[in-house]
């Protein structure tokens, strides 16, 4: 098949759209809008791994690892760095967990004017059932659900487009975000989800 630049995968989680969902970071991103909160994916490969770490992971294998995981989760998410600098890979991994029954949701800092205008997009929309468009507006937070903001969404200006009635309903775009620690088998700890929430997370553990 293709590979993609993985960066790290959460599966399954809570905290990167609704239900419960695996979460997959890709690595790169030309954007480099200011105040994101993964700039360390800017790079397509880690500056702090060794060529072994740094190498891309097959599609097969990433759709293999969906395979086990299908019977508790409901879909993948695909963010990063910037998931449409992978076109093609990504069309293939798009396709097989749609064909495996997940749900599709993917966030760009493109809009969707530009990721029209990339060659190849055309046939990842087809596997797609949402896409959160946009840059990353530091200075435009999204406002807290308590004050209508939408969960999961960064700032005020990034849009939704639903293919699909699956993630269409307002409700799961709706209430608190949220954070979520991983320890891993061994021993490294992880924080993902929400960034003003991991945060707050990480400097519980830091005390």
């Amino acid at each position: 098949m293709s590979s993609i630049r993985v960066a790290h995968q959460v599966c399954p989680t809570r905290a990167e759209g609704p239900f419960e969902r695996c979460a997959i970071w890709v690595r790169g991103c030309s954007l480099a809008c200011p105040g994101c909160c993964n700039p360390e994916l800017w790079a397509t490969e880690d500056p702090s791994a060794g060529p072994t770490t740094a190498r891309p992971t097959e599609v097969s294998v990433l759709l293999d690892q969906l395979r086990d995981q299908r019977p508790t989760i409901e879909g993948l998410t695909l963010l990063g760095g910037e998931p449409l600098e992978q076109l093609r890979p990504l069309t293939a991994l798009a396709q097989g967990a749609q064909d495996l029954g997940l749900g599709v949701l993917i966030f760009t800092g493109y809009t969707l004017a530009e990721a029209r205008s990339l060659q190849g997009f055309a046939a990842l929309w087809g596997f797609i059932d949402t896409l959160v468009t946009g840059r990353f507006h530091a200075r435009e937070l999204e406002p807290s659900s308590a004050a209508g903001g939408r969960r999961f969404i960064g700032s005020r200006n990034q849009r939704l487009h639903h293919r699909s009635s699956r993630y269409a309903d307002p409700a799961l775009w709706r209430g608190p975000n949220s954070a979520e620690i991983r320890i891993a088998p061994d021993g490294s700890v992880s924080v993902h989800g929400f960034p003003t929430q991991a945060r707050a997370l990480v400097r519980r553990l830091s005390r």
